[in-house]
């Protein structure tokens, strides 16, 4: 009887581990899959990365930082390409912070301490970069980029580390636009972290300093904050088919779940090494049910499967 009792409390505790119920009113169950990566410098290896984007057929992209590369990586893991390395020149980086490879055609990286937005080819051929220092109008330069997003016009939105705001580049990737700074009232920037961009041209902008994501119009008209009570230091963002918000936070080692009108409705994640536990989120991205989570600190990428009211 005694052994019944304990294989029976094991099973639960395994069933409690690979698969749970979010924190939240509505019903999301979350099953954590597995993880792409560990820690190192051979391919497929991470070092400290702090971004992860998706195409539309399930390629990864990993902004592999410590390394200073970008890798390419098949569903399962399987590395397809890779460029990078230490330096200022082509096909070389200095701290990758962002990689941004949405649209299927194009991955854009911000290239931090180079001050520079590298574009890519989808098998990770260069093709050009850019820079935009103060010979123009000041407001118009580029410091460090810290994320970067494209719309579905092919606007190309960054934002900026060191002057605390966004910056919109034109299809040319020419600069027409910044929003954000410290003029800019209620919806001014402290310390933006990551940007991203709706299929209805909504811009949602993570802010570790405010403690919140502040949203914007297509235009950088501010709107509104979203999780000033429940965030503390929101990272990565990721928006499904019905407009729910999912916020990576760094501090809490969770990530919370808003609605289409900025209302928390789940949260689930803890802190550790295991399998559906996180050490330093640093982004996510979203491709179908699956929730791709690029941990820093931990040197890996993790995939968790969503079951909203027990489906996909």
């Amino acid at each position: 009887m005694k052994f019944i009792k304990q294989l029976f409390s094991i099973t639960l505790l395994l069933l409690a581990f690979f698969s749970w119920r979010a924190q939240g009113q509505d019903s999301l169950l979350i099953r954590p899959l597995f993880v792409l990566g560990k820690p190192g410098a051979d391919a497929g290896q991470f070092n400290a990365p702090q971004a992860v984007s998706v195409d539309p057929n399930g390629h990864i992209y990993v902004a592999d930082t410590g390394n200073n590369r970008i890798q390419k990586l098949d569903a399962n893991g399987k590395v397809l390409a890779m460029t990078g390395g230490f330096g200022w020149g082509q096909d070389q980086f200095q701290r990758p912070v962002d990689v941004c490879a949405e649209n299927g055609l194009d991955v854009f990286v911000a290239d931090y301490q180079n001050r520079r937005i590298v574009r890519l080819d989808k098998d990770l051929h260069w093709i050009d970069a850019y820079q935009f220092r103060s010979e123009g109008e000041e407001k118009l330069t580029l410091g460090f980029p810290q994320s970067l997003a494209i719309s579905i016009h092919g606007d190309l939105y960054i934002a900026d580390a060191e002057n605390y705001r966004v910056l919109k580049l034109n299809t040319r990737r020419v600069p027409e636009l910044q929003f954000g700074d410290f003029d800019w009232g209620e919806g001014n920037l402290l310390d933006p972290q990551k940007i991203l961009i709706t299929t209805n041209d909504r811009i949602y902008i993570s802010d570790r300093q405010r403690a919140a994501v502040l949203l914007y119009d297509y235009f950088g008209n501010y709107l509104y904050e979203i999780g000033d009570i429940t965030l503390k230091m929101p990272t990565g963002l990721a928006v499904d088919a019905l407009g729910r918000l999912y916020a990576g936070d760094e501090a809490l080692q969770t990530i919370s779940v808003f609605d289409n009108q900025g209302r928390p409705v789940a949260r689930f994640g803890s802190p550790g090494d295991k399998l559906g536990a996180f050490a330093g989120i640093s982004d996510v991205a979203l491709h179908r049910d699956l929730l791709y989570i690029c941990e820093a600190d931990n040197h890996r990428i993790q995939v968790l499967q969503l079951l909203w009211g027990g489906k996909p």
